[in-house]
């Protein structure tokens, strides 16, 4: 590894100053790198247990989603989803018939000559 030879230079007394000082920054350097790889690994294994606890996550759902299905459970719902679709449709139409009714009203004061 390159930081025991950086090692090495700076406990050897036949280095000069200058392979002491370029051996302190190359030391330097070096564990700079290794600390950033390290805080790359850390981050990936953050993501990996993530990704794991997603993966669980997501067999859980399908899980839950294929007991629902087995117990019709979900087309019961469908079929709630569809009476309220069409409680919404006749709510419309009895909103549009009032409005109708109440033009038909507001017109018959005006054409009162009819009778």
């Amino acid at each position: 590894m390159q930081i025991e030879a950086y090692e090495k230079v700076l406990k050897s007394r036949e280095s000069s100053e200058a392979q002491r000082v370029k051996a302190t920054l190359g030391r330097k350097i070096e564990y700079d790198r290794l600390e950033g790889l390290s805080s790359q690994l850390s981050l990936l294994y953050i993501l990996q247990m993530f990704a794991f606890k997603v993966k669980i996550l997501q067999i859980s759902v399908d899980n839950v989603k294929e007991q629902l299905a087995k117990s019709g459970f979900l087309d019961k719902t469908k079929d709630i989803d569809d009476i309220k679709k069409n409680i919404d449709t006749l709510t419309i139409l009895l909103e549009a018939q009032y409005e109708a009714l109440k033009q038909i009203g507001e017109n018959r004061e005006n054409l009162s000559y009819v009778s």
